[in-house]
């Protein structure tokens, strides 16, 4: 089911921060891109675009010289007519263009004194992702020549990161970039990754890298850092939306709450011997629900479900179950279980044995944590039935003590 919030509940559109983000006339990517994301907030936030004439990435003057500043300027003095929360430059001109960090720094100081607007860019919101996670070595990948490529490790290079590997697609045009096949965007970040890299970055909005990136990260097995991604979370933490953006990779869906309570399910991992454990959770306020895993600790080599929400849930006979026992269901043979799970379950997750705890508030059921077993069918010891009812227990004191349930 689709993470898609209704504005039915708006008093007005006045509920809602607006943020603006200044594009590449020939950018055909980040605006559909944005739009699907934002839908999972469309209750809280809405995005508006404004365009600069972009038409080749490369770094002649001619190239170079379609990043002019006033032009930006003028782009966002425009948006701000429509009374604007704060405004982007959705571009990462700045990164390749051999004009340097302070070029970004100068232009978002410009556009704020222009309209009186918090402002930023992709390239400012970049670095501002890769310090706060504490990152120093990475694989750039992106759609770009020889000069874009080389301006971007000599950019980051010169700001103290190590950049280990590259990937690029040769291409000029920016409005190819956006119609690059999804098969050749993955090829190209495979072939960017590398074992000395903590994350793959990709220093293009045109390039639509987005709607591979989750199942890009799971492959991979690390963070991947995509401008549209990236500058979007920037967008969202200047008009104070704070929620996990699910489907969209780690960046958007790291959430404090949450990465404490995977700690919980790694460790329920552990003492299990299990193979996947997951957390539902029917919170819409925190943009949660339970068609979408919110948490997951997986073994080596076990599938995520993170990436699948095909299921309703709540219409499941082993989430009725607990909904209506209350009480944690063990099932060590779930084939020929007296409540049968879910055939995808089986079929194609290959799970064999489970255990399902459940969190209800009242009489509502809100949240459950489900322990799979893929190798074969067995009988969970009591000391691991205990295990998953203490987790559940501690991921509920988490919720309480961070403010999301009371």
């Amino acid at each position: 089911m689709a993470l898609t919030k209704s504005m039915n509940g708006l008093n007005s559109l006045r509920d809602l921060q607006k943020v603006g983000f200044i594009v590449p006339s020939s950018n055909t990517a980040l605006e559909p891109i944005t739009v699907s994301m934002a839908s999972q907030v469309a209750d809280r936030v809405s995005f508006h675009f404004s365009r600069v004439t972009v038409q080749t990435l490369d770094t002649d003057e001619k190239s170079v010289g379609q990043f002019n500043t006033d032009k930006m300027v003028a782009s966002a003095v425009l948006l701000n007519d429509a009374d604007l929360d704060a405004i982007l430059w959705n571009g990462t001109s700045g990164s390749w263009s051999g004009r340097g960090l302070q070029a970004d720094v100068t232009l978002s100081a410009e556009m704020e004194a222009a309209t009186g607007l918090p402002s930023s860019t992709s390239t400012l919101a970049q670095i501002e992702v890769l310090e706060q996670y504490g990152v120093k070595r990475f694989s750039l990948a992106g759609p770009y020549v020889d000069g874009p490529t080389q301006g971007l490790v000599n950019f980051y290079k010169g700001l103290g990161y190590d950049v280990v590997k590259t990937s690029q697609m040769n291409e000029r045009a920016n409005v190819a970039f956006a119609n690059t096949p999804l098969s050749r965007i993955k090829e190209l970040i495979r072939e960017a990754d590398s074992p000395e890299a903590e994350c793959i970055v990709v220093a293009c909005t045109n390039w639509p890298v987005a709607l591979v990136i989750d199942e890009m990260e799971a492959e991979i097995g690390k963070p991947i850092y995509d401008s549209i991604c990236v500058t979007f979370w920037k967008a969202l933490r200047m008009v104070n939306v704070k929620v996990p953006i699910h489907g969209w990779g780690r960046l958007l869906r790291d959430d404090p709450t949450l990465e404490k309570i995977n700690v919980a399910l790694s460790s329920l991992l552990e003492s299990c011997h299990a193979s996947r454990t997951t957390f539902r959770l029917d919170l819409p306020e925190r943009n949660c629900h339970v068609d979408t895993v919110c948490a997951e600790a997986c073994a080596p080599g076990i599938k995520q479900l993170k990436l699948d929400s095909s299921l309703n849930q709540m219409a499941l006979g082993t989430v009725q179950w607990i909904d209506t026992s209350r009480r944690v269901l063990v099932q060590g043979d779930c084939a020929n279980a007296e409540v049968p799970p879910p055939k995808a379950l089986m079929g194609v997750y290959g799970v064999k044995a489970q255990m399902l705890a459940p969190l209800h508030q009242g009489d509502h059921l809100t949240a459950w944590i489900s322990v799979h077993y893929v190798p074969s069918t067995r009988e969970w010891t009591e000391r691991e039935i205990q295990a998953l009812e203490c987790t559940m227990e501690e991921v509920k004191k988490l919720l309480i003590e961070d403010n999301w349930i009371s």
